[in-house]
């Protein structure tokens, strides 16, 4: 039984290996369908863990749950495949491995089973987190670890002096919404920007003139608030008896998934306290959030929306399927084009008449659309691991394939990274699955997307990266591997209905590329618009509309 993501390629690879039937818990999952029965079953919980400001922190916490609930739904479907009779070992412990065997009422044997090989297995874990990361980036994922309510980080932060003139706060967390927000303050020169960084990855090197660049940590408040945070555990767990009830989040009760709450809490109001600072210590006329997903961003929103601040949302991907599972905090939200906004109304339900159409600007273009000397096939890789998949399995079904082509055809193939993913780790496993010959025609590249790297794609290969709108735009053919769809939330499909890349629903279809690159040729005769920018003017008033209320009201007192 493979527990995590895999596909038929994989299961056919690893019979033949084993010599016995391989059963994919993959293919227990339904898609939307599973993300809806969570949606439901977190929603019948929401308004039970309200803090002193008003702020719902199981609408916040649920979010990060939400990928261990899908799972359990897996789990328990999976366990019916599986006789009561059988011995089951796992390969290493984990909470999808206690949750089965609590289904099946047995214990299930670890082959890491006992101190020593659990402090072997530890040891290995951290010797390959060090040969991933950088060091400065191995600090960060510590500090995200042991000081999410920035505790410590605050004691050696100095708070800075306040901006005079009235500021639009941009809240990030990662370096891609950090980019777009930038590119929206560009736009209103004018108006000064005040981006604040819940880590230090976040923040921009060269931000633009009329845009101060600060971190959290220095707004964190030294004494963390005790009493609130004993009220709200003590919710918590009078909460957590009536979670049981379903039998989704009794699994992960058991398996101790929800055990990490408590912590949440403590961490997450003392994060609060530091943006209730933010909001008291700077003037704050508004706020343009990237991502209203991540718990840390999310709540500069929610305390801006009870001080009847102007919120305005966007998000730095193609789309944000969780808005399944969430509320739209915002006043209104910015949808890059038509696709992202029939997404979030048809899909995900959110009211049509607060999400506007306004990406931060154009996208990538390359001139001469039918360039006939593009030398390579893209390959736009994933961080496959967050999503439970191996990338070794990935890449061992993908690119052999695109070496294939590259080498029949004279041209190469270019391993685009994601920022999550590491060059060294990603380098050491192509030694591993590709041949010399075939190592030979794969160039590895990573930084930001460039219009340059996509002048020189003969065509593009993706799972469901949102370079697939990159593609389009530039005007190059993207096939996504569609039989390897890494989320539940329906972005294949709502990239097909655009005409956002060719699907591929199997991986012996990757042969077919030039076959199918003809007919696109062929049939396309026009760009679609995936990235309709913004009128200024118009997000000026959105952001800036109250604070005009007040400064009138100011004047005529």
């Amino acid at each position: 039984m493979d527990l995590g993501k895999s596909s038929f390629f994989s299961e056919t690879r690893w019979a033949a290996e084993c010599r016995c039937a391989v059963l994919r818990s993959d293919s227990f999952r339904r898609g939307i369908e599973d993300v809806k029965q969570v949606g439901t079953i977190f929603s019948a919980v929401r308004g039970r863990l309200i803090d002193e400001e008003g702020i719902d922190w199981w609408d916040l916490t649920s979010l990060p749950l939400a990928p261990e609930a899908l799972t359990a739904l897996v789990l328990i479907r999976l366990a019916w495949e599986i006789s009561p009779s059988a011995e089951l070992w796992s390969t290493r412990p984990g909470w999808q491995v206690t949750a089965l065997g609590a289904l099946l009422r047995c214990p299930i044997s670890s082959f890491e089973h006992g101190r020593l090989a659990r402090s072997a297995a530890r040891a290995v874990h951290y010797a390959r987190l060090a040969q991933r990361f950088p060091a400065a980036q191995i600090k960060e994922i510590f500090l995200d670890k042991y000081d999410s309510g920035y505790r410590w980080r605050g004691r050696f932060a100095s708070r800075p002096r306040a901006s005079e003139r009235p500021v639009v706060l941009l809240p990030t967390a990662y370096r891609s919404v950090s980019h777009t927000s930038a590119a929206y303050a560009r736009l209103l020169p004018q108006q000064s920007f005040l981006m604040v960084a819940t880590r230090q990855s976040a923040k921009l090197a060269a931000p633009a003139a009329n845009l101060q660049v600060r971190d959290l940590a220095a707004y964190a408040k030294r004494d963390p608030p005790v009493g609130e945070i004993a009220a709200l555990t003590a919710k918590w767990f009078a909460l957590q008896t009536e979670l049981s009830s379903s039998p989704e989040m009794s699994i992960l009760a058991r398996a101790g998934v929800l055990a990490i709450l408590p912590k949440w809490l403590r961490d997450g109001l003392c994060a609060r306290d530091a943006w209730s600072a933010v909001m008291e210590h700077e003037p704050v006329c508004g706020v343009l959030c990237g991502d209203d997903s991540n718990l840390y961003t999310r709540l500069p929103v929610l305390l801006a929306a009870k001080r009847k601040i102007p919120t305005v949302d966007f998000h730095h991907g193609a789309f944000d399927g969780r808005y399944l599972l969430k509320d739209l905090p915002c006043d209104l939200y910015l949808a890059k084009n038509e696709m992202e906004r029939d997404y979030l109304v048809r899909v995900c339900g959110l009211p049509h008449d607060r999400i506007l159409i306004g990406a931060s600007g154009p996208g990538h273009a390359v001139d001469e659309f039918r360039k006939l000397d593009r030398t390579s096939a893209i390959f736009f890789s994933e961080p496959y691991e967050s999503q439970g998949m191996r990338a070794q399995e990935v890449y061992r079904e993908v690119l052999p394939a695109l070496c294939r082509l590259a080498g029949e055809s004279g041209h190469g193939v270019i391993l685009k990274l994601h920022p999550f993913e590491s060059r060294g780790q990603r380098c050491r496993m192509l030694s591993e699955i590709l041949t010399p010959e075939e190592h030979k025609l794969v160039t590895v590249v990573d930084g930001p997307l460039s219009a340059e790297l996509l002048s020189q794609a003969w065509f593009g290969v993706t799972v469901e990266s949102t370079a697939a709108v990159d593609c389009v735009q530039a005007g190059v053919c993207c096939f996504l591997c569609g039989w390897m769809a890494l989320s539940p939330y329906g972005y294949v499909q709502q990239f097909a209905r655009f005409g956002v890349g060719e699907v591929l629903q199997t991986a012996e279809q990757l042969y077919e590329i030039p076959k199918k690159l003809e007919e696109f040729r062929y049939r396309r005769t026009t760009t679609p618009s995936l990235s309709d920018p913004v009128d200024p003017a118009l997000l000026h008033w959105l952001l800036t509309s109250r604070e005009r209320e007040r400064s009138t009201t100011r004047s005529a007192s």
